[in-house]
């Protein structure tokens, strides 16, 4: 559940979260979505990768509130972007795996893509991540006369993250759904994490989210 960001002014943790897919599978405009609240309907693909922070107020299960920020990765899905795409999978503490419910191919290819995701995660054997799967596209079998564009059942999904350990949370239209919805799909991820980690800070060349918020909350008490 998502909180007034004003209860907390320091950051108790940050974790970064890759959308990992096909082409295809609505990448993009799930991400445009959630950082944004516009709707595309021109299919553009990313080259290489885009990224935007996004701060919840999580309630823990011990119900304290812990300020966290999320570092939203989209990466590009086609093929001759796969070297590319690896390199992002180094340090992420969220997979989303999506898929398309109206491309078969794209569901196949998640076992792919999680092989990719274990052989470059450098966290991998610490168990410092989750992976998250959705299905997109749910806006284009609403309707009776459509139903039988759907490749992929809810089941079908299921049994795969069953399989693999995965946190199954359903289909999404990044077309209908609201970007309210997706950031209370987001907060829920965010309390996942850390539940599931705890504290954690992304390591980068210049300061973190983080160490910034600290650093001036230390020069606003400076007597200097």
């Amino acid at each position: 559940m998502i909180d007034n960001l004003d209860e907390i002014t320091e950051l108790d943790a940050e974790y970064k979260i890759i959308l990992v897919g096909d082409n295809n599978t609505g990448k993009t405009c799930f991400f445009k979505k959630i950082t944004s609240g516009e709707f595309s309907p021109q299919n553009v693909s990313t080259i290489g990768f885009d990224q935007k922070s996004i701060e919840f107020i999580i309630t823990t299960n011990e119900n304290t509130k812990k300020r966290i920020n999320i570092i939203l990765v989209d990466t590009a899905g086609q093929k001759r972007y796969a070297d590319l795409t690896k390199s992002y999978f180094k340090g992420c503490n969220g997979i989303l795996l999506l898929y398309s419910i109206i491309d078969k191919n794209s569901f196949n290819n998640l076992s792919q893509w999680l092989e990719g995701v274990k052989n470059n995660i450098v966290n991998h054997e610490d168990n410092k991540y989750l992976i998250f799967l959705m299905g997109t596209k749910s806006d284009m079998v609403e309707k009776e006369e459509d139903k039988n564009l759907r490749e992929v059942t809810e089941d079908e999904a299921f049994d795969f993250c069953n399989n693999n350990n995965l946190l199954w949370y359903g289909e999404c239209s990044s077309k209908n759904c609201s970007k309210d919805l997706f950031l209370q799909i987001f907060g829920d991820f965010a309390k996942k994490l850390y539940e599931t980690i705890g504290f954690n800070k992304i390591a980068r060349d210049s300061l973190s989210t983080l160490d910034t918020k600290k650093t001036k909350k230390q020069k606003k008490h400076c007597s200097c």
